[in-house]
């Protein structure tokens, strides 16, 4: 099927494609689409309907509005809900013909929605904001990588100077420039990587000097082991911190235990080392350790809260409808899981 020039396809983004089948590849989502088939309906009325809590609904309609299925309308007290009917009547193949990365129009809405990354974020030429989407992230960046001169090392201090004149956190930009691969560092130096280049793998020699123990005897130490510690330490403080939900689960009887935590670099490891030295304070979940064997046991992150440039964006609230979505779609609650309530969070 040739796609119509003036058709809804040509306007979208593989990004926004993607999107759209994702917001689909979902069960529940899929009920509250059928649901809408048949006519606009608020969240209060789609929960009655599909007997789901209006928290779980309003979840689900907010990931098709992002994915751009939806529209939304204020009526009293109450947002409706509608089906954009224009990408219903997409086939799949109109949705899965990628554009040609040659169109012309193409290119111009991509310099347009660039320009409107760098309006939103950028004022008198400073960044006032880093945004959270990783797509306008790396525009965002790319204005500071402009700064730099390619094939020139710097120094770390004149690195943070240059990322300094466009915005204060230069330690987070430089994690950034970095963790993205737009540079390289060797020790205290770094530079710009060329595009099709990879990071050169540098060996390094830690020169050993004598120092002398309480004792009064010596010993030999590396010069830079205090300062691997520190920037081990810093990259751990600049390393942001997702939340989310995770479990633990037997999978002999497949019980399991769901939590969530704002931070979700502890908990998992928490709860091994627990079970490891039979302290752990939910006592059937210990019983089946013991009985079973820590094989028998997986320890994984089933969800992570996805940040949004939204004002009013709250990661608390967030967390709280994975929270409901994943207790209602696991059941985890005893006796046929290890939790005794429907607080999960930690």
């Amino acid at each position: 099927m040739v796609i119509e020039p003036d058709s809804p396809a040509r306007a979208l983004s593989v990004e926004a494609r993607v999107g759209v089948l994702k917001a689909l590849a979902d069960a529940s989502r899929l009920q509250v689409v059928s649901a809408l088939l048949a006519r606009p309906h608020c969240a209060e009325e789609l929960a009655e309907r599909l007997g789901r809590s209006a928290s779980t609904v309003s979840f689900h309609l907010r990931k098709l509005d992002e994915a751009g299925l939806v529209t939304k309308r204020k009526t009293q007290y109450y947002q409706v809900y509608a089906l954009r009917d224009d990408l219903l009547r997409l086939t799949l193949r109109e949705l899965v013909a990628l554009p040609s990365a040659s169109d012309g129009p193409a290119q111009r809405r991509a310099e347009r929605s660039r320009n409107q990354v760098l309006r939103a974020y950028f004022r008198g030429g400073v960044l006032v904001q880093m945004p959270k989407q990783w797509r306008k992230r790396r525009i965002v960046l790319e204005q500071f990588v402009g700064r730099f001169e390619a094939g020139r090392r710097y120094r770390e201090q004149e690195v943070n100077e240059i990322i300094h004149a466009l915005y204060a956190d230069h330690c987070t930009i430089r994690r950034m420039l970095l963790d993205e691969g737009y540079m390289a560092r060797d020790g205290q130096r770094y530079w710009l990587i060329e595009s099709g280049t990879r990071i050169p793998e540098v060996e390094t020699r830690t020169p050993e000097v004598e120092t002398r123990t309480p004792g009064g005897g010596a010993r030999k130490a590396g010069v830079s082991e205090m300062e691997t510690r520190k920037e081990l330490k810093r990259q751990y403080l600049e390393t942001p911190k997702q939340a989310g939900i995770f479990q633990v689960k037997n999978t002999v009887n497949g019980k399991i235990l769901l939590g969530s935590s704002t931070n979700l670099h502890g908990p998992l490891n928490k709860h091994r080392f627990m079970l490891s030295i039979g302290m752990h304070t939910n006592q059937e979940l210990q019983r089946d350790w013991k009985q079973h064997g820590a094989d028998a046991f997986t320890f994984e992150v089933i969800e992570v809260v996805r940040q949004k440039d939204e004002p009013g964006f709250s990661v608390s609230d967030e967390l709280t409808l994975l929270e409901q979505i994943w207790l209602e779609k696991l059941s985890p609650l005893a006796p046929h899981g290890y939790n005794t309530d429907t607080r999960i969070r930690e």
